[in-house]
């Protein structure tokens, strides 16, 4: 699970345009995986995987590590995952458009349609 949550924060860095999106204070995006927890910091001066989950959080996805390997990978879309009652969030509407967004355009594996 920490690769993929390390992996997002590189693209988080390698993706400059993203930035403005992010915001000036950090957003605490944890995850909670059973007994596991895991936390990212998203703002514009950076991002980090947090080394101690616990604590503060803007916005929490709650299920098991390999329904959210899917949505670390960007195979799934959070709002889909949701919809199966696959995971589960805690937070606002506006911290879910946000955290989906930052998900979905963070994604590694591009899959688009090859045209001949």
């Amino acid at each position: 699970m920490r690769i993929y949550l390390e992996e997002l924060v590189d693209q988080c860095h390698s993706r400059y345009h993203l930035r403005l999106l992010f915001p000036d204070s950090p957003f605490i995006l944890q995850f909670h995986c059973e007994k596991d927890l895991y936390g990212i910091s998203i703002s514009n001066g950076g991002c980090t995987v947090l080394t101690d989950g616990s604590g503060e959080s803007h916005f929490v996805i709650e299920g098991k590590e390999k329904d959210m390997l899917p949505l670390l990978s960007g195979e799934e879309r959070l709002s889909q995952l949701i919809e199966n009652n696959i995971l589960e969030v805690r937070g606002g509407y506006r911290q879910l458009l946000f955290v989906e967004s930052v998900l979905w355009l963070t994604r590694s594996r591009v899959k688009e349609p090859v045209q001949v």
